[in-house]
């Protein structure tokens, strides 16, 4: 990113009494798209400071708009991918209640795409693993993040998540689709490629 005219300040002065914060435009060296970049900036350094590019590396930047990162899953039926792909999205901008829930979701998406349509998550989760489809310690893993998400599921927030409970989460979901979809989708290309040339 290169920083793309002046600095600007709002004027406003932070809790901090010496401390303003500060942004300016960048623009991409890759795409040329413009973002904002903001700072915090100390106001009797910021005569010319600001707008000097050394004044700038040195402090940590925030972006907008945030950089949203999804993840692909190959193999996986689309509806139920795409659900993954936005539980990613969603933890990359910190929405990590709408994170969780969306994996809660896809679990229960997926026991349904494979025939399992009866009962709680609770009675998909271990049907999942009675059919063959994912491993003890994955259904364990499953009822883990059934029990995280619980209760946003029927509304109540009361208990507080972090960064680490989203990602358990995220890779448990992850770990799920690698059993059911893309793990036995690899092996048959596999067998495939090796046939092919008997």
């Amino acid at each position: 990113m290169t920083r793309h005219g002046d600095a600007t300040s709002n004027g406003l002065t932070l809790p901090s009494t010496s401390s303003i914060k500060i942004e300016a435009a960048f623009k991409c060296d890759n795409c040329r798209r413009l973002s904002i970049g903001s700072t915090i900036g100390i106001e009797r350094d910021m005569t010319g400071a600001a707008n000097s590019p050394n004044w700038w590396d040195a402090r940590p930047i925030t972006w907008t708009p945030h950089v949203i990162g999804g993840k692909e899953f190959a193999d996986v039926p689309e509806h139920i991918a795409s659900a993954a792909d936005e539980a990613y999205k969603c933890r990359s901008i910190n929405a990590l209640r709408g994170s969780i829930l969306l994996a809660r979701g896809v679990v229960e998406a997926t026991a349904k795409e494979r025939g399992i349509d009866k009962g709680m998550l609770h009675a998909k989760i271990e049907a999942l693993h009675a059919q063959g489809d994912i491993r003890g310690f994955t259904r364990d893993a499953a009822h883990e993040l059934r029990f995280l998400g619980n209760d946003m599921a029927h509304g109540d927030f009361i208990n507080d998540v972090d960064n680490d409970d989203a990602d358990a989460v995220l890779d448990v979901m992850t770990e799920i689709l690698s059993e059911v979809y893309q793990g036995p989708a690899r092996v048959n290309r596999m067998k495939a490629k090796r046939q092919a040339k008997e």
